[in-house]
Parts: C-alpha cells; sequence; structure tokens
C-alpha cells in the first residue's frame, strides 16, 4: 500500500489530496510565493502521519529519503526516523540510512510476531527530512480498517519556529504536538520552521486557508529584531481574524533560553501588548500563554543546546498546554476522549463490538473459561453479624504477572436460586457498617441475602483484606499480562468465580459501588449473561467528567475507549436486558453535583445525567431498559439504603 491508498488515512498533511498525495506540508502551487528556505522545510513531513486498524502480526515500511541524515543537534532518529506507534504506544522507528540517496529504497521491520489482534497503527513522519513512503505491508488477509476517530474534527494548526517543527525531539513522536495530540487525541498540523517562522504575509494567508479547531501562534525568535517581529505579528494575527472570525487563537511568548536574550524580553512584551489589545477590544476567542510557563529559566535542562527542547521539554510544553487546549477546545481533561455519539446501535453490533472487546482484553484466548485455583468452603464470613447465612464460600483466582485476587460467596438460608454479584471499589473491606464513613456494602448485603439471593462479594484488584498496599492501578498496566490487556486484572475475579457458579443458580444479577460500578458497566457488556445490572456512583460517559470524578486509567484508557464509549457500553450492557445507574446527588467522591461542571457542559448535574440515559434508550428502543437513577438520600459515596430498596424492588421484577 502507498499513502494513497484509501485504506490508510494520512493526517496533518492538510494540502495532501491536492499535491497529488505527495507527503510534503505546503500547497505545491505556492512554491514560487512562498520564501524559498519556507518551502524546502515545507518538504519534510512533520506532523504528517499514517493511520489505520489492522489485526496484521506484522508491518514493513519501504522508504525513500533524498540524503543521508546530516544534522547536528538532531539524532538520526529524530532527523529522518518514521516512528510506529500501536494502539498510542511506541514500538519502533525506520531511518535513512548512511548512503540515502534519490532511488534507493530502504526496507525496514516495524513489528512481526505479534498476535493477530486489531490494533490502531499510526506512523509518525519525518520531522527534518523529506521522504517518499514506496509501501506499507501487512499480513496477506490481514484486517484493514479507519482509525478511530479524533476528539475534535478540525485540526489544531501550529505555526511556527524550528521548536515548533520539532527541534530537538528525539524521535518524531515526541514533538510537543505529537505528545498533545496522543493525550487527548487531537489531530494536528505542523508549520514549523526551522529558522524561519517570521510570520511573512504569504505565509499567513496561507496558515489561514486552512479550517482549523484552534490555531496555535508560536513564532517570534526567528525574527532577528523586535522591530521585525512589529512589523508581522499584528498583521499575521489579523489575517487569521479575518478568514476566521469565531475560531479561537492561542498566542504562545517565547519559552526560556539559556542565556537569555534581551530580544526575547522585548518580543514577549510585544506579543503580550498586541494579544492583550485585541482581546479588550473585544476579541473573545483569543487566548495568551506565556511560554515561560511551558519551559522557565529553571528548566534549561528540557533542552538539546540552550535553545531548543529535548524530550523532556516537549513533555513539560505538552502537560503544562494540554488544561489550556482543553478549555479552548470545551473538552474534557486531558486524557478523556469525547464519547458522546453511540456507535452500537443493533443487536448484531452489540455482538460485533463485544467480540472486539474482548479480543482487546484477552486476545486470542478470548473471554476467560477458567475457574478460581482454590475453593475453600465453610470460611467465616468477611462480613460480621449477617443474619438469613447458611454458608461463606471463598475463591482464590490467579491472573498473568503473578497476579491473585479472592471472591466470597454468600449463600443464603432460604435462597431463591437467583446469585449477586456484589462488587466494591477503592475499600478494602465489605465488613463497613459501624464506620461512620459506611459505603453501605455490609447493609446491601444482608438485604440481599434477607430476600434469598446468594452474593458473590468481588474486591478491585489489591483492595482486599490484607492487600491493600499493592501496586496502582496505573502501574498495573505496565505488568506483562500477555496477550491482550491489564484490563483483564480488573474483570476476571468476577469471570472466574461466575464460571464456578453459574450452574448452581438459575440466574445472576450484578450490582457494583464505585470502581465495582465501572466494573459492573464493563463486565456486563461483556457477559451478556448479566440480566440486570446495577452500577452505582461508577461510570459515567467521559465527556461529563470533570475535575474530581476522572477515576484511574482503567476508566479513561485511550486503547479502550476509542473501540466503545461509555454510552456503547451502557447499549451493550442494556440490549435484551435491563441497566439502571444509580448517582448521589450529595456524593462526596464520584460523579456527584458538586464534581459536576455545569458552566462547561452547558447543562446542570440531573438534566447532563438524565440526558445521557435518555440518549441510550433511544437506541435501545424495545431491546432492553436503561435507567438513571438520582439517589437524593445519600449523604456520601455510597450504597444508600433508598438505593438498595430500588435494586430490590427491580430484581423483583
Amino acid at each position: 500500500m502507498t499513502p494513497a491508498d484509501p485504506r490508510l488515512t494520512v493526517s496533518g498533511l492538510p494540502w495532501l489530496v491536492e499535491n497529488n498525495h505527495e507527503l510534503i506540508r505546503l500547497p505545491k502551487r505556492l512554491e514560487g510565493a512562498l520564501p524559498k528556505a519556507v518551502w524546502n522545510l515545507g518538504l519534510s513531513p512533520a506532523g504528517g502521519r499514517i493511520r489505520f486498524r489492522t489485526n496484521s502480526t506484522s508491518l514493513t515500511v519501504r522508504l525513500e529519503y533524498p540524503s543521508p541524515p546530516n544534522m547536528t543537534n538532531m539524532s538520526d532518529f529524530g532527523q529522518t526516523g518514521v516512528d510506529v506507534y500501536l494502539d498510542g504506544v511506541y514500538r519502533a522507528s525506520a531511518i535513512a540510512p548512511k548512503d540515502a540517496a534519490p532511488g534507493k529504497v530502504t526496507e525496514t521491520v516495524l513489528f512481526k510476531d505479534l498476535p493477530a489482534v486489531e490494533r490502531e497503527v499510526t506512523l509518525y513522519l519525518p520531522l527534518y527530512k523529506p521522504v517518499k513512503v514506496i509501501g506499507v505491508a501487512v499480513d496477506e488477509g490481514a484486517k484493514l480498517a479507519a482509525p478511530a476517530r479524533f476528539a475534535v474534527a478540525k485540526p489544531v494548526v501550529f505555526y511556527g519556529t524550528s521548536i515548533t517543527q520539532g527541534g530537538c525531539a528525539s524521535r518524531a513522536g515526541m514533538s510537543y504536538q505529537a505528545i498533545l495530540g496522543r493525550e487527548q487525541n487531537l489531530d494536528h498540523v505542523n508549520l514549523g520552521f526551522s529558522g524561519n517562522g517570521r510570520g511573512e504575509a504569504a505565509v499567513a494567508n496561507m496558515v489561514a486557508e486552512l479550517d482549523a479547531s484552534l490555531f496555535v501562534m508560536d513564532f517570534s525568535q526567528n525574527n532577528p529584531t523586535l522591530e521585525s517581529l512589529v512589523e508581522v505579528y499584528e498583521p499575521f494575527l489579523a489575517t487569521l481574524r479575518a478568514k476566521h472570525p469565531q475560531t479561537p487563537i492561542l498566542a504562545i511568548t517565547p519559552i526560556a533560553a539559556a542565556n537569555n536574550p534581551p530580544r526575547l524580553v522585548t518580543m514577549r512584551e510585544h506579543i503580550r501588548k498586541v494579544v492583550s489589545a485585541r482581546i479588550a477590544a473585544g476579541d473573545k476567542n483569543l487566548t495568551l500563554v506565556d511560554g515561560l510557563a511551558l519551559m522557565g529559566p529553571g528548566e534549561v535542562d528540557g533542552t538539546v543546546d540552550g535553545v531548543h527542547p529535548n524530550d523532556l521539554g516537549f513533555q513539560r510544553m505538552a502537560e503544562r498546554l494540554a488544561p489550556t487546549v482543553s478549555a479552548i477546545l470545551k473538552r474534557p481533561p486531558a486524557k478523556l476522549l469525547d464519547d458522546r455519539e453511540i456507535v452500537v446501535t443493533s443487536a448484531a453490533a452489540v455482538e460485533r463490538k463485544r467480540a472486539e472487546l474482548i479480543e482487546f482484553i484477552w486476545g486470542a484466548a478470548g473471554f476467560p473459561k477458567g475457574r478460581p485455583a482454590k475453593l475453600e468452603k465453610d470460611v467465616a464470613s468477611p462480613i460480621a453479624g449477617l443474619t438469613g447465612l447458611r454458608g461463606v464460600e471463598r475463591f482464590t483466582i490467579q491472573m498473568p504477572a503473578g497476579q491473585e485476587n479472592t471472591t466470597h460467596h454468600l449463600i443464603p438460608t432460604k435462597g431463591n436460586g437467583r446469585l449477586v454479584v456484589l462488587h466494591h471499589g477503592h475499600a478494602c473491606t465489605f465488613d463497613d457498617a459501624g464506620d461512620v464513613r459506611t459505603a453501605g456494602m455490609a447493609k446491601t448485603a444482608a438485604r440481599l441475602l434477607e430476600a434469598g439471593y446468594a452474593v458473590l462479594l468481588v474486591h478491585m484488584p489489591h483492595f482486599r483484606p490484607g492487600d491493600c498496599a499493592g501496586p496502582s492501578h496505573a502501574d498495573l498496566f505496565a505488568l506483562p499480562v500477555g496477550e491482550g490487556s491489564a484490563l483483564k486484572l480488573f474483570l476476571e475475579p468476577t469471570a472466574q468465580s461466575l464460571n464456578a457458579l453459574r450452574g448452581r443458580y438459575k440466574r445472576v444479577d450484578m450490582v457494583g459501588l464505585s470502581g465495582g460500578g465501572w466494573t459492573t458497566t464493563v463486565y456486563a457488556a461483556l457477559d451478556p449473561t448479566i440480566r440486570y445490572s446495577f452500577p452505582v456512583a461508577g461510570a459515567v460517559p467521559l465527556h461529563l467528567r470533570s475535575s474530581g470524578s476522572i477515576g484511574d486509567l482503567e476508566q479513561f484508557l485511550p486503547a479502550f475507549y476509542r473501540r466503545a464509549g461509555y454510552p456503547d457500553l451502557y447499549v451493550m450492557g442494556a440490549m435484551g436486558r435491563q441497566q439502571m445507574h444509580i448517582f448521589n446527588r450529595r456524593d462526596n467522591c464520584c460523579f456527584g453535583e458538586a464534581q459536576h461542571d455545569t458552566a462547561r457542559l452547558g447543562a446542570p448535574y440531573a438534566e447532563a445525567y438524565r440526558g445521557f440515559g435518555d440518549s441510550v434508550q433511544k437506541v435501545l428502543g424495545n431491546n432492553g431498559r436503561f435507567r438513571v437513577e438520582i439517589d437524593e438520600a445519600a449523604t456520601q459515596h455510597m450504597i444508600s439504603p433508598w438505593a438498595v430498596g430500588k435494586i430490590l424492588e427491580a430484581l423483583g421484577q
């Protein structure tokens, strides 16, 4: 395949089709109108990416470079490298050989012998060297599909200097735009021109041709004097605003340099003056960012030569710029996708998506068929004082990377033949009846037993008695879990336990609080034998989340939620079944009114939450039931007696 193949998506090169799929950054029709140095730099496809999804076990690229690497302040990888990222994680690079020349094609295997699991593949093109991609090869018969959508349809367009172009990142995927793009799932266009980001009128007119979600002006340092910057800065800004009256523009002043030349001090002052004046005159879509806040005078260890950022510097810039970009684009905080669109809209689509997610989590092995490694009968109850309890069984679950968890099966004295999975969040005991900060788990289990339901108590990873000091949830994703994802560590305790118990019950339902509510949401989407599921204060769509209710990595892992956002998971958990989400208005942890950003979201708490419930039910139609309930009685992060009553009422229907 070549970049012209419709099965490949090329991002970041906005004039690609006009240029007959030549991998350059500028429109060929403007070659004579642009400064020669700008044109020559624009032949390097900095910011360009080739994107697709495939289950291929290998990937090979054939590349042609016009000349060998020749820069002193950038490595061969930084100047000429083509980086491959799989599901947002770096894998390998291809670089220009020492004898690169026109007509010499180099073939590089970027990966091989991987499991045949569908992945998002991104090839980042070189920052400082032209390249022809002669071919991209996958396994014969491998599936090819379009890549995931970006969070915002239009790209963020960056104009600036060598720092903007990517000098001096160690690899193409380490420019600050690339880092920011991965973290926030944003498309971007890189119009940085090393030593030549000077704001010429012809360049301003070219940049203004683009339809952007946000323009970022990151130029000034390439102007030799303050006077030369004064001549171009305000006119450049005016050109953008004339063509794009409502498009946000973000202006960045120069970052720190080791020698702190006085010229940069005066340039910062001029940019602040110009931008402040336009804002005062009524431009509400203009934002100023002080470059010293992105890299300050005491942080020039983040540069290669006292001027150009290294990977540390670019990482700092991306992380510190992210909150401003999120706010401008009215996006959730960094790393959260916009998942409001429901793409799973039929029973057949649910089955296909379920198979895709199971493969992502467990690989070719599929949904777990194994049972607990150990079964102990007649053990002590993990909750004191339970009545209506005939006995307790304890299961020990062994998982990859040496991970272990335990579950407890509470058997009622007078059973009704049904089992309820009760999944806890970030707490290390279910025995909380005497705690003023009670999560209500002991009372929930007691009332279920009294009603005749058997109960399976399940903990989050490393949140069980005697095992509450293990790695953080984010650290779990660095463990060698084999095929699939570390998400399996959150789901297998439930799956293996139910494999051992399901034949003893005529029906299984599931209730979870907090992280257990998240688990309930995901598990019910994947296991259609869960008939009625009840996440409590556990999972809202990512686009509704804000500061206090983002969750741990498993709740916003981009590689997973690009495949299915929360509304899709809700549809999957309720199609042909039922799901009720309960949220506590006065929750002091998660998804309560205090954690809801009404100003950003444009809707008050209950309206926003019931709104996503209505959208899910609309998709389900008569093929399932999805409800959102707001608990006005709960005093904190808990399953309240009111909520237990709602759950028992629904289970009895």
